[in-house]
């Protein structure tokens, strides 16, 4: 890399981390254009030259944050021995983590593909491969298809509802142990 493209890159990474900055301080993940070139201390036409326009600063950023969340995926599936240990790890570590938590309540267009998609197909591709492991060894029911599983395990962590669930007053522990308990044992009580 050239002395000019690493300029070019540094500006970019400086203008994605203010943009983030600003969006998760900002309630309603709203991103001003020019507020964002005033922070960076740019003119709006050079945050031009770099980005089209906002929504594509923000799925740089949400395919920024899918691959950090994949890497982290992948760091507990090396590093955490026990399978089941691993799930309850994923689902302790999703629900703290802001940047997953960002990517979805953004809701990005998932039918084309882009770089995000990518990440996404390898996100629920090494979920599934957990799954399947789980079930050979009968730690899950195999009679859940593996789809249901990956899709309802992301379900879990739904924007709105972890919203709704903190405002009526539960705690994010409480939400975490409830979650890991309705995934493994279910709604259902013992006879």
């Amino acid at each position: 890399m050239n002395w000019k493209e690493k300029q070019k890159y540094d500006r970019e990474q400086l203008i994605l981390a203010q943009a983030e900055n600003m969006l998760f301080q900002n309630v309603d993940s709203q991103l001003n254009m020019d507020e964002l070139a005033l922070a960076v201390g740019i003119s709006k036409g050079t945050l031009y030259n770099h980005f089209s326009n906002k929504d594509a600063i923000i799925a740089r950023i949400m395919e920024r944050n899918a691959y950090h969340f994949l890497q982290m995926m992948r760091e507990t599936m090396i590093n955490v021995d026990d399978s089941m240990m691993k799930l309850k790890t994923l689902i302790r570590t999703i629900i703290r983590n802001p940047y997953f938590i960002f990517v979805l309540q953004n809701k990005p267009d998932m039918t084309e593909t882009t770089e995000l998609v990518k990440i996404f197909e390898q996100i629920t591709e090494e979920l599934g491969a957990l799954f399947t492991h789980l079930q050979e060894q009968k730690l899950l029911h195999a009679i859940y298809p593996t789809p249901f599983l990956v899709a309802y395990f992301i379900h879990l962590f739904d924007p709105a509802i972890f919203a709704h669930l903190l405002k009526e007053g539960v705690l994010e522990d409480q939400i975490v142990t409830l979650t890991e308990r309705f995934f493994f044992q279910g709604v259902q009580k013992e006879m």
